[in-house]
């Protein structure tokens, strides 16, 4: 079974993306008397690993823009048309942060989104020009991808270190040669602490058995 990315999921899956949600809104009769289109661009991404325990932790963020164009009636004066795009804009902001809440499995709530709006102008509408506004709303999205735990001590133990380096975790350290076999001799090293030299220039240690920590509340 193919894992879809969480990145998809959130944005352009019929069930749970973004941009489907929001085309079936513009549909609902909440939204049948707004002539409107949208699209959208990421500004910005952004990929933070913070350390957990004995875990590593990888988060990502996008800064999302949708750019919307909300036509206005012709015969509407100027200063009602923009009371319309507010009002639209309003109900598409519910819509967005009730998503996000509906997906918190997938990612953070959205708890702000900044809007701007262009003054009342012709603007492209289904490959002609009508009197509008473009608005541009801009939030961040924070999700952690499928993949996101990555074990320390996992990685320590397909990790090679060259006597001197600093330990990253306590534990047995198995002494590796050259070719990449290991040698049987083990030392203990804790975090911290450099790895002790070895008996020949070119070998290296391998973590086999990380010092486990008792729970304090157990």
């Amino acid at each position: 079974m193919t894992q879809i990315p969480i990145v998809r999921q959130i944005l352009s899956e019929p069930d749970t993306g973004l941009l489907s949600y929001l085309s079936q809104q513009l549909q609902t009769p909440s939204f049948s008397h707004f002539k409107s289109q949208f699209g959208f661009y990421v500004d910005e991404s952004c990929t933070q690993v913070t350390s957990v325990d004995d875990s590593l932790e990888i988060q990502t963020i996008l800064l999302l823009t949708l750019k919307l164009s909300i036509i206005a009636d012709s015969q509407t004066p100027s200063d009602e048309a923009a009371v319309h795009a507010v009002e639209f804009q309003e109900l598409l902001d519910a819509q967005i942060i009730r998503w996000s809440q509906d997906n918190e499995n997938l990612l953070k709530p959205i708890s702000e989104i900044k809007s701007t709006f262009s003054q009342l102008s012709d603007i492209p509408f289904h490959g002609g020009y009508l009197p509008g506004f473009e608005i541009k709303s801009q939030f961040t999205i924070v999700y952690s991808p499928v993949t996101t735990q990555l074990s320390q001590s996992e990685s320590a133990q397909s990790a090679k270190h060259s006597p001197g380096e600093r330990t990253p975790i306590s534990g047995q350290y198995e002494v590796i040669n050259s070719n990449g076999k290991g040698t049987g001799l083990e030392v203990t090293s804790t975090a911290g602490n450099p790895f002790p030299p070895t008996s020949e220039s070119d070998q290296s240690y391998r973590l086999v058995d990380p010092t486990k920590h008792k729970n304090p509340n157990r």
